[in-house]
């Protein structure tokens, strides 16, 4: 992507502008404000809004707040993810989304531009999409900016689109610095916030995001005219970039100069509307300059001025606020808190890292758990399906969603009746949807000898009748597939049928055929149900356990259904006989592709490298790297103790070599901080009955007892309540 010089921040317009020339002005911003999007990070629901739409209810709490230690706002904790001006960003790169979440930054201001600065091209569902997601990895919460006041159709889409994926949004970006008067914003704000609240009753809407403290004529007016309109807003923003041309010195200074901002707002709205509001620093750094002062880049000043900032906002009691920014190559990346050429954290990212550590309620080591029990809604079962003719599968279409798996009703058809399709009616409601689809009919995950589609498509219509009628939109197309399980999370915004469309078979099946034996369709529209979500990596041992043939069940998610009954957990099983830690770590970005929006990788690996009696420090190292790798992708790993051997002709040779690897395992899980997966050792030491006849594997009580054992185990790390 081309990168673009920035003019001054300072330099102001000197008339109003309208909106086509404003945005040609703003294609050659680099410093542009951002717009950040929340997943939910509290258990705290917003409060009703009040029963007059165009009037906030005046929430003590924005969506997604909490209280940390000393009653700091969790919401203080921000960033920003702008107009990207590297391919290499925010967006595109899950090792500065991983980073941001174990840092525990809690609020990303995305930007939602309705056309693009770059190139001026119209912004789509998928780049919509792409911000809520970075927004969801990142572990925040979304605070979006509404960029064109003018633009009030693509306003509505963004609010109705999001839904509750984003409560919190700004209404513009610095109007008074780009040239639109208090009288035209205020104008806008009347007429689109009712509307908007109207789609979202739960959003918040914040204004008027002025450019710097001392625009206070424009708040003046805004604030006079909101409380003559009734259409108050639900917060107060602003930005602050308190240096400019100033010496290192003087910068340094001046970063208390937040607190006094801060009560200089409070104060003015106390004036002008008789009551607090919560107020919100949306872009903040050292200075504005493209490219700002050297001295930003030394690691002592950065580092100084940033945890001064942040106790002056504190000492002032500052609701929310948004650092700028995160990783868009802002002030030609001396702004970012990643370098987006080498990838590594700046400075200013470990002093924020550092200061959050003080006020964070917990470990910085603990994992996110699941608040309610209610996590991940299961809607498939029962749906009405439609297929093609040439499906002849037993059991008929409805055989994808009995729930059964692996027991001979599946969807089926050869290589010469392809295309071959299947259509669920889900209905009207959900605005994402996490497919999952089984063929459970090879043994390893990996395969091109199996019976799983080689390509398909998968498409949603908000009008079809059965399947073949009405307008259908192409989201996923998949070709050289080569797993036997895989999922993937659709935007659903309107729809109300999803259709997956197989058009090629594995070159390696004998048969020349395809066999899908369950579809599995989640509510995502909430970010709890992605992060209660589970890739089973391992070796035979996980093939064997998590294939939830009927005669090995309970599994896993019909555990947690059965303590929890709204709970439907999504599981993929990624079991490879033979697989070591090696060939694990070897495949693990192909995994993690096939299954990006899988939260919990449940891990179990020892066994064939204790066979291969693999050196421990290796084993160590090996382990160490898959660890890292998982949690830099954004997810988070469990390590299960290996099973114990029964094999008379090992003796306890071979107990012995495995629970030497095991004492790796607990120590990797200790320094890494690692929930504590089950103690198959033990449980199978304990339970010779559990083996089958080779003495390795698993029998059906066998593979009963490992997925009881991982659901207790994870209950007990807190996974549900």
């Amino acid at each position: 992507m081309t990168r673009h010089a920035v003019p001054d921040r300072r330099q102001t317009t000197s008339q109003a502008q309208s909106v086509p020339s404003l945005i040609l002005f703003l294609l050659v911003l680099l410093l542009t404000t951002l717009a950040a999007c929340t997943p939910p990070r509290s258990t705290t629901t917003p409060s009703n809004p009040a029963v007059q739409p165009t009037t906030p209810s005046s929430p003590t709490q924005l969506p997604g707040q909490q209280r940390w230690k000393d009653g700091v706002s969790s919401l203080l904790f921000g960033t920003n993810d702008t107009q990207e001006w590297s391919e290499n960003n925010i967006e595109t790169n899950p090792t500065f989304q991983a980073a941001l979440k174990t840092a525990h930054f809690t609020l990303m201001r995305t930007f939602f531009f309705d056309r693009s600065l770059a190139d001026n091209h119209a912004t789509s569902d998928a780049e919509l999409e792409q911000r809520l997601r970075t927004v969801e990895q990142s572990g925040m919460t979304c605070l979006g900016v509404l960029f064109n006041i003018f633009d009030v159709a693509f306003l509505k889409h963004v609010v109705s689109y999001a839904g509750s994926r984003c409560l919190l949004y700004e209404f513009g970006n610095e109007p008074d610095y780009n040239g639109i008067s208090s009288a035209s914003y205020l104008k806008q704000w009347n007429s689109v916030i009712p509307q908007l609240r109207q789609l979202n009753p739960r959003a918040r809407f914040i204004g008027p995001v002025i450019s710097q403290p001392s625009a206070t004529d424009f708040l003046r007016a805004f604030l006079q005219g909101a409380r003559s309109s009734g259409v108050l807003p639900d917060a107060i923003s602003f930005h602050w970039y308190p240096c400019w041309q100033d010496s290192e010195s003087n910068c340094l200074k001046l970063a208390d100069s937040a607190a006094e901002a801060v009560q200089s707002m409070r104060s003015l709205t106390r004036q002008l509307l008789g009551r607090d509001l919560p107020v919100g620093i949306t872009e903040w750094n050292f200075d504005p300059g493209n490219p700002p002062p050297a001295y930003g880049e030394k690691s002592d000043f950065i580092s100084a001025f940033t945890t001064r900032a942040l106790q002056a906002m504190i000492r002032a009691g500052l609701t929310f606020a948004c650092q700028f920014d995160a990783a868009s190559y802002a002030g030609y990346g001396h702004l970012d808190l990643f370098d987006v050429d080498t990838n590594a954290p700046r400075p200013q990212y470990y002093a924020m890292k550092s200061f959050i550590a003080q006020y964070y309620p917990g470990s910085l080591g603990s994992q996110p758990t699941l608040s309610p029990a209610r996590a991940s809604p299961l809607i498939s079962p029962g749906k009405p399906v439609f297929c093609s003719a040439n499906n002849d599968g037993p059991g008929g279409p409805a055989a994808i969603v009995d729930g059964h798996y692996g027991n001979w009703a599946f969807w089926h058809g050869t290589q010469r009746s392809l295309p071959s399709w299947c259509a669920i009616h889900v209905g009207s409601g959900p605005s994402r949807l996490l497919l999952v689809w089984a063929s459970d009919y090879v043994f390893d995950y990996l395969s091109d000898n199996g019976s799983a589609p080689r390509s398909y498509t998968l498409a949603v219509s908000a009008n079809s009748t059965n399947g073949s009628d009405g307008s259908w939109k192409t989201l996923v197309t998949v070709s050289a597939n080569r797993a036997r399980n895989r999922e993937h999370l659709l935007p659903f915004t309107g729809m109300s049928w999803v259709k997956m469309t197989v058009t090629g078979v594995q070159p390696g099946n004998s048969e020349h055929e395809f066999l899908v034996d369950e579809i599995d369709l989640f509510d995502a529209s909430s970010q709890a149900t992605l992060n209660d979500t589970f890739f089973c990596m391992g070796t035979s041992i996980t093939a064997l356990a998590f294939n939830r043939f009927n005669e090995n069940r309970p599994a896993l998610p019909d555990l947690v259904h059965a303590a929890y009954p709204d709970d439907f957990p999504a599981l993929v099983n990624g079991g490879i006989g033979g697989q070591t830690s090696d060939g694990m770590l070897q495949q693990l970005d192909t995994l993690l592709a096939l299954n990006p929006d899988m939260h919990y990788w449940l891990i179990e690996v020892g066994t064939n490298d204790a066979f291969g009696q693999v050196d421990p420090a290796t084993y160590r190292l090996t382990l160490q790297r898959l660890v890292a790798r998982i949690q830099q992708a954004g997810h988070v790993p469990i390590l299960a103790l290996a099973p114990a051997s029964n094999r008379p002709s090992d003796g306890d040779a071979l107990n012995a070599e495995i629970q030497r690897l095991n004492s790796i395992v607990l120590e990797i899980t200790q320094s890494a901080g690692l929930m504590r997966g089950p103690d198959l050792y033990t449980l199978f030491r304990t339970h010779p009955a559990y083996f089958s006849e080779d003495g390795v594997h698993p029998n059906a009580a066998g593979i009963v007892a490992i997925n009881r054992a991982w659901f207790e185990a994870l209950r007990s790390d807190g996974l549900w309540r």
